[in-house]
């Protein structure tokens, strides 16, 4: 019975020194969130997405020596650009609606990174998400950079949905950046 009592401590001690390793499955899927208006737009309005990012934006390392790598499920430039079209027309412009050529909108997501840094028992979370726009409209060329970064700390892994509810506020933030851009709308509007 001694013997017992024991060995079950001494077993989840070894556990939590030993750490685990898992991986955490997330979706981005930013959710433009701006003011509604009646602007109109004159010409179709095209926007375009891309990445040269990969599916693996980072990992997670604790003071525990736990660990997770965080890897994306979904087509990010997709929904980043899904969300910028509904944005758009909360906005009261039709995009697949005007004259053609079309006015350019062509997002690239620069960052989409989840980096750790523990000290002691205090892991601290670095998240980024930044895009690149490119404006081609009325014979204009506008370019701009929008970004949001969000510091956490923790003791322990953070769950999943944590992580992911985290990257997507992150990411609707920098959308919603974007959309608000005053010079963007003024190419755009009628």
């Amino acid at each position: 019975m001694f013997k017992v009592r024991l060995l079950l401590p001494l077993s989840f001690a070894t556990v939590l020194l030993a750490g685990c390793t898992t991986t955490h499955y997330i979706q981005i899927e930013p959710t433009a969130s701006v003011k509604e208006a009646h602007l109109q737009n004159d010409r179709a309005i095209k926007v375009t997405t891309s990445t040269q990012l990969g599916n693996h934006i980072g990992a997670i390392k604790t003071g525990l020596n736990e660990r997770a790598d965080i890897f994306t499920t979904n087509d990010v430039k997709e929904s980043v650009n899904k969300s910028i079209i509904n944005g758009l027309t909360q906005l009261g412009f039709t995009p697949d609606q005007g004259v053609y050529p079309p006015a350019e909108i062509n997002v690239v997501i620069t960052k989409m990174s989840y980096t750790t840094q523990a000290k002691s028992i205090k892991t601290t979370a670095t998240l980024n998400f930044q895009l690149t726009a490119t404006v081609n409209a009325k014979g204009q060329t506008y370019k701009a950079n929008f970004g949001s970064q969000k510091v956490e700390q923790y003791g322990t892994l953070p769950y999943q949905s944590a992580v992911q509810n985290d990257m997507n506020e992150l990411a609707s933030k920098t959308v919603n950046r974007l959309l608000n851009d005053q010079n963007i709308i003024a190419l755009l509007k009628k």
